[in-house]
């Protein structure tokens, strides 16, 4: 049976070329080739223009549609770029180990992702050309005679994506970190009193139970397959970091409320011990990768690099105050921790290590699941150096020594510089208001739309701490009172962090996995209560003048832990559906995806 394959005309116009076969955008954009100047240039001008060899790139095209039974047994069109890693796996076990090389071993389960080749490589940041040749080699040296279980490539990871540290997170926010706050806030709307310890450990719990085990969990499967780093194991040190800090942050609750006592004084003092420890095995597991990132994919001076190093940096010094924080407790017979250990804590985690690893991932793959292009540069810049500026400002306001006066003077600077680095991310990035201007991948529940509304609370944060700083410094209106701070710090934890955290879940857990999300009306639900809840503290501000406000606001807590409940419901219905397999290897799909990244 002859080969069944496109016709192309290369005097033809590649904007004409993706409107008749829209199958070919993930292998033109692979190659550098799409639409950003209208696409209004023929093919072989535009291969002239980027260095293409129009040889070599007709034949990838026009096997694009070769149905699998008709694809060639050797050549460019033995692996198509519009093949899916997950049947180039079935079909040629052989590749697997060129798959673990680039760091894609394990992605999508034990089957693979059901995502195109040309699609993938942009993702990570191949060289699209070479991929492809080193997948065809590996082919053509073992084809594959049909379906095969496939075995695992030497030097693979020993386990695929470990829940560990999400299930870790979403239990611990729904014991002590979470639902504390919500029973805390229904309580002061009552007329009871909160002690301040039970309010700093319910922030604590929140800070590295929740957001932080989930962002270490992220980490450890996610940066070495960004960086192109293959033949990791997880490692002991991976496991021990997660129980170190499961366990720190427990024994804080534990202990901290009972610092009356020398048991709880132990306690709290062995809670920081262990997260100390815990901070310090993830963040050599971050360094360590840094330096080993693949030489041509990233430079030294990408911005995923320069945040994420920066990010980690802040989460030391966090994990350094909280470390002085439990040495504090064991030496006063005392519970409550003075102001001049949280809040610095609370501004190098939340707008210093949460902030910059957000900045990093969002600069490399949001614009990919937004569809909204490259970030510009200059204002990336911009929002690396004000953020940096700002943490050191605002935690240099802490120490002992300058006059009250001149501390104000720096803790405003610094939230004011932080905020802006937010203004200038999101201007750059252009995350709310730049639309799709090539496909992008769908998936089910929406989680573009939660991460656009998570980017839209980020600016209303800045926005919210702009006007305190602004008008505290021009007027005697006390804009910087702690109901509004708390106001907006609430915006940043829910309406940005955890939003986030939940629509990145939904777009990228069943792509580790390899499994689909269970239901999108669920994911739907609770973007739409954790959004009211983010609302409802906002009722703080008018509460200034009107009590009534508080006594509504402070029902916030109900809707964001009933959205959260919801989304351990759905992820987790998710991550263990009964697998149906099946020995038919799907045809080849048509590709809706094309980025705008640089390939290297």
């Amino acid at each position: 049976m002859a080969t069944r394959v496109l016709e192309i005309d290369p005097r033809r116009t590649v904007r004409d070329l993706l409107r008749d076969y829209p199958q070919l955008a993930p292998i033109l954009a692979g190659h550098g080739l799409d639409t950003c100047c209208g696409g209004v240039h023929p093919l072989e001008q535009a291969c002239r223009a980027k260095g293409v060899s129009l040889a070599a790139l007709l034949p990838e095209l026009e096997s694009a549609s070769a149905p699998t039974g008709d694809r060639p047994t050797s050549g460019a069109g033995l692996i198509p770029p519009t093949m899916s890693i997950r049947e180039v796996r079935k079909l040629y076990p052989a590749t697997l180990p060129v798959l673990e090389r680039y760091g894609l071993g394990d992605c999508g389960g034990e089957d693979g992702p059901d995502e195109p080749v040309a699609w993938f490589a942009t993702v990570h940041r191949l060289p699209l050309d070479e991929f492809l040749r080193d997948l065809r080699a590996a082919a053509e040296r073992a084809p594959a005679s049909g379906p095969v279980p496939a075995p695992a490539p030497a030097g693979a990871p020993g386990t695929a994506f470990s829940p560990h540290f999400i299930l870790g997170s979403l239990f611990l926010t729904l014991t002590l970190g979470a639902t504390t706050g919500m029973i805390n806030l229904l309580r002061i709307a009552a007329g009871a009193e909160v002690p301040i310890d039970h309010r700093q450990i319910h922030a604590h719990t929140q800070i590295l139970g929740f957001a932080g085990l989930f962002l270490m969990g992220i980490a450890y499967h996610a940066l070495p397959r960004i960086l192109g780093i293959g033949g990791m194991r997880p490692g002991r040190s991976v496991r021990a970091s997660f129980w170190l800090m499961f366990a720190g942050v427990v024994a804080r609750n534990a202990g901290q409320p009972f610092a009356f006592y020398p048991a709880g004084r132990l306690v709290a003092f062995l809670s920081g011990a262990m997260e100390l420890v815990s901070g310090l095995l993830f963040a050599g597991f971050v360094f360590g990768l840094l330096r080993r990132a693949r030489e041509g994919k990233y430079d030294r001076k990408d911005p995923l690099l320069r945040f994420v190093r920066a990010g980690t940096v802040y989460f030391l010094a966090a994990i350094a105050l909280v470390a002085a924080q439990s040495a504090w407790l064991a030496g006063h017979l005392d519970p409550v921790l003075p102001p001049a250990l949280t809040e610095p804590f609370y501004f190098a985690a939340l707008y210093g290590f949460f902030l910059a690893w957000i900045y990093g991932f969002g600069h490399r793959v949001v614009s990919l699941f937004l569809g909204v292009g490259p970030a510009r540069k200059s204002l990336i810049e911009v929002a690396l150096v004000a953020q940096a500026a700002g943490v050191v400002l605002a935690c240099a306001s802490w120490l002992p020594g300058p006059t009250l006066p001149f501390a104000l003077g720096l803790r405003d600077a610094g939230l004011l510089l932080a905020a802006l680095s937010a203004v200038a991310y999101l201007a750059g990035n252009g995350f709310l208001w730049r639309r799709a201007t090539l496909p992008a991948m769908r998936t089910p529940g929406s989680p573009t739309f939660a991460i656009r509304a998570a980017f839209g609370s980020l600016g209303l944060w800045a926005l919210l701490e702009i006007a305190a700083v602004v008008v505290t410094r021009t007027t005697r209106i006390p804009a910087q009172n702690l109901w509004w701070a708390d106001a907006a710090r609430h915006v940043f934890n829910i309406g940005f962090l955890t939003l986030l955290i939940v629509g990145m879940s939904f777009r990228i857990l069943p792509v580790f996995s390899g499994k689909t999300l269970w239901s999108p009306r669920l994911a739907h639900a609770t973007y739409a209560l954790l959004l009211a809840g983010t609302a409802m503290r906002l009722f703080q501000y008018p509460a200034a003048f009107e009590p009534a406000f508080y006594r509504v606001g402070s029902w916030m807590g109900v809707p964001v832990v009933l959205a959260l409940v919801l989304f351990v419901v759905n992820l987790a219905r998710t991550m263990r559906p009964p697998r149906t397999r099946c020995d038919a290897v799907p045809a080849v799909r048509a590709a809706g995806f094309s980025s705008t990244l640089p390939m290297r």
